[in-house]
C-alpha cells in the first residue's frame, strides 16, 4: 500500500509511515475495512558513518521499535559483529515513558580511545515476557551499554537481552489481544488469555492473532485449557473473498477430533472478534476444502462458547423483605422456591446461570446451602460450616458453589461443592496460612479473586484454577493490589477478564475496574462514587452493568454509562445486588 508521505522521527534513526491515508498518528479508522486497518509503521534505519556513541545508541534504541524489520536486522547493524547473533530481543520487552535520554562521554574525549559507555536513563512502565503476558513496572531504567570501535566505527558489543519501547512506541506496535481456548474439562465454553503481540506490517493484524493462538496459551492459564487445534497446526495466509474471511491452515488441521470442532470453531471466531462482525469464515486446507467437503460458519454460531457467559441483558435479583427478588420492569417479584420465601432467614445469596437458575446462599449459622427457583423447593446444604467461618458464596459455570473457610482460626480451606458433595480445593502453602475475606470465580471459571487478609491490612490476589474431573486445584496467585491506606469492601467480575474493586480510604469510597491479567487498573474506567456513598456491596456484567447496594438508604442503584449517573432501581430496605455467576 503506496505512503502520501514521510515523517522523520525524532530519534533519527526510522522512518513513521502511514500505511494508507495522509500521515497521522496511529489510530484506527472505523470507516475501513477491519481486516486492513491503518497504523504508523516505524521504518528502521542503518548507522550513519562516522556516528558517536551517543548516535548509535538512539539509533540503535528507535530500530528496536521497528516492527516494518521483524527480525530487527537494521537493528543488529548497530552491534559488534561479533554479537549479533547471540542477541535475543524476544526474552523481554522493557517498557519506559516518553523519553530516555542517552548520557555518555563527550566527542572530543574520545579521539583516542577505543571503548567506551553510554547510559539511558528513565522510568519503568511495564515488562511483557516471550508469551506477551504485561506486567506493570515502576522505578528508574537504568540501561548502560558498552560500545567499542570496529575499524573507525563505533558499534554496541554488550547488548542487553531485551527491547527497549517507549510508551509511545508500544501503543502503535503492539496490541493488546485476547486469545480463546476450551477448558480442560469437557464443558461447552471458552477461556480468555490476554496478551499483547508486536503487529507486522507484512502479516496484518488477522494472521498475527491467528498464529499466536497456535502459539498455544500463556504459562499463567497453560494447566486450565486444551486447544483443540491439534499440535502443529499452521497457518498458510488468510485472505477476504467477497464477505467471507478464509483462513487456510496446514495439514495438521484435519486431524481434529469431530467432536471438538465446533470449538475450534470457536476459538477462531471468538479471538478474531470484530474483524470478523458480520462475516463468514472458511477454514480450508493448503488451499483445499477442509476434508474435501468446506468448513464455513458464521460468529453468531458460536455464541454458546460466550466466556462471559450470561445474555446480553442479564437478570439482576436483589433481597428485600427477606426474599429474593427477581428484578423487573417496574418493581420486582419473588423468586420461586424457597430462597423467594420468608420462612428461612438467609444473607448473601449468589445466582447461577443455568435455567432455572438456583441460589447458593449461607443459611443461618449452618454453612452454604443451595435451593433451586422452582416452586416448592427447600434448601439443600452443599457446604457445611458456620456462617462467621464461611465467605459467601460464588457460582462457577460448571454449576459449582465455591466458598472458602477460615478453620480453627488458623488455616484456610476452600471448598467447591457440585450437586450436594463438597470438594476441597487444594491451595498453594502460603495461602493456606492466611485468611481469605471474600473469593469470587469468574465467569469463564479459569480464576479466583481473592481478597486476603495480610497483616493489618488486605491484599487483592488473583489465582488460576487447574481442574481435573471433579478435582480442583488453585495455581499462579499473584497480587493484583495491596492497599495500605484504603480497606477493599467488595469485589465483582466485569466480564470473563475485568474485575470491579469497591474500596474505602480517608478521602471515601472508589471504584475501580482492574484488568487482572496485566495487572493493572484499567485508565478512564472508574466509576465515580459520591465520597460518602457508602456503598455496601456490588455486582458487575458485561459489558458494562454495575449494581449497589446503599446501606445507609436501602436502596439499590444500576450506573448509567451514557450519563455518568446512578439511578435508583430498588428501595424500602433493597439489600444484596445479585447478577448470575461472577
Amino acid at each position: 500500500m503506496a505512503a502520501l508521505g514521510v515523517v522523520l522521527a525524532a530519534a533519527g534513526a526510522c522512518a513513521v509511515v502511514p500505511t494508507s491515508g495522509s500521515p497521522r498518528v496511529a489510530e484506527e479508522d472505523n470507516s475501513r475495512d477491519t481486516l486492513s486497518q491503518p497504523y504508523v509503521r516505524m521504518i528502521a534505519t542503518k548507522p550513519r558513518p562516522d556516528a558517536t556513541p551517543v548516535d548509535i545508541v538512539k539509533g540503535f534504541q528507535a530500530a528496536m521499535a521497528s516492527f516494518d524489520d521483524p527480525s530487527l536486522a537494521v537493528a543488529r547493524q548497530y552491534l559488534d559483529p561479533s554479537v549479533e547473533d547471540k542477541w535475543d530481543p524476544w526474552r523481554q520487552t522493557t517498557v519506559y515513558e516518553s523519553k530516555l535520554p542517552p548520557e555518555g562521554v563527550p566527542v572530543d574525549e574520545l579521539k583516542d580511545a577505543k571503548e567506551t559507555t553510554v547510559t539511558l536513563r528513565g522510568t519503568a512502565v511495564a515488562t511483557i515476557d516471550a508469551e506477551g503476558r504485561y506486567t506493570p513496572a515502576s522505578g528508574p531504567v537504568v540501561q548502560s551499554f558498552a560500545l567499542a570501535r570496529v575499524g573507525n566505527q563505533w558499534r554496541i558489543d554488550a547488548p542487553p537481552d531485551a527491547r527497549l519501547l517507549s510508551a509511545d512506541d508500544l501503543k502503535r506496535d503492539y496490541r493488546q489481544v485476547d486469545l480463546y481456548y476450551p477448558p480442560a474439562t469437557s464443558a461447552t465454553g471458552l477461556v480468555v488469555d490476554r496478551v499483547w503481540v508486536p503487529i507486522n506490517p507484512s502479516t496484518g493484524i488477522p494472521e498475527t492473532l491467528v498464529r499466536r493462538l497456535l502459539a498455544g496459551p500463556t504459562k499463567s492459564i497453560r494447566d486450565s485449557v486444551r486447544s483443540a487445534f491439534p499440535s502443529g497446526t499452521g497457518l498458510n495466509q488468510i485472505t477476504v473473498e467477497g464477505d467471507t474471511v478464509v483462513v487456510d491452515f496446514t495439514s495438521e488441521v484435519e486431524s481434529v477430533a469431530d467432536d471438538r470442532i465446533d470449538a475450534m470453531k470457536a476459538q477462531l471466531a471468538w479471538t478474531l472478534g470484530d474483524l470478523v462482525t458480520g462475516r463468514t469464515i472458511e477454514i480450508r486446507v493448503d488451499g483445499e476444502p477442509f476434508r474435501g467437503t468446506g468448513l464455513r460458519f458464521s460468529p453468531r454460531d458460536t455464541s454458546q462458547f460466550d466466556p462471559n457467559v450470561l445474555p446480553a441483558q442479564p437478570q439482576a435479583y436483589y433481597m428485600q423483605d427477606g426474599k429474593l427478588q427477581r428484578v423487573k420492569e417496574k418493581g420486582g417479584e419473588a423468586v420461586g422456591g424457597a430462597a423467594g420465601e420468608q420462612g428461612t432467614k438467609f444473607t448473601s445469596p449468589a445466582v447461577s446461570a443455568e435455567s432455572p437458575p438456583r441460589v447458593a446462599a449461607l443459611v443461618g449459622g449452618e454453612g452454604v446451602w443451595v435451593a433451586t427457583t422452582v416452586v416448592g423447593s427447600q434448601w439443600q446444604r452443599w457446604i457445611p460450616g458456620r456462617k462467621d467461618t464461611l465467605t459467601p458464596p460464588s457460582w462457577d459455570r460448571y454449576g459449582a458453589v465455591w466458598s472458602a473457610e477460615w478453620y480453627g482460626g488458623k488455616q484456610t480451606r476452600v471448598w467447591q461443592a457440585q450437586e450436594g458433595q463438597p470438594h476441597r480445593v487444594g491451595l498453594p502453602a502460603d495461602l493456606e496460612t492466611r485468611r481469605i475475606l471474600a473469593l469470587r470465580v469468574s465467569r469463564d471459571g479459569a480464576r479466583v479473586a481473592m481478597i486476603v487478609q495480610e497483616g493489618r491490612g488486605e491484599s487483592l490476589e488473583i489465582g488460576t484454577i487447574a481442574r481435573i474431573g471433579q478435582e480442583a486445584q488453585i495455581e499462579n496467585v499473584q497480587k493484583l493490589d495491596s492497599r495500605s491506606n484504603q480497606d477493599i469492601v467488595d469485589i465483582a467480575w466485569q466480564d470473563a477478564a475485568s474485575l470491579l474493586v469497591l474500596s474505602q480510604g480517608k478521602g471515601g469510597q472508589e471504584l475501580s475496574t482492574w484488568s487482572v491479567m496485566e495487572g493493572m487498573e484499567v485508565p478512564d474506567a472508574a466509576i465515580k462514587l459520591d465520597a460518602q456513598a457508602e456503598i455496601g456491596s456490588i455486582v458487575g456484567a458485561p459489558p458494562d452493568y454495575v449494581l449497589a447496594s446503599a446501606d445507609y438508604d436501602g436502596e439499590i442503584r444500576t450506573y448509567n454509562v451514557d450519563k455518568k449517573a446512578w439511578v435508583a432501581l430498588a428501595k424500602d430496605g433493597a439489600t444484596d445486588p445479585v447478577y448470575p455467576l461472577g
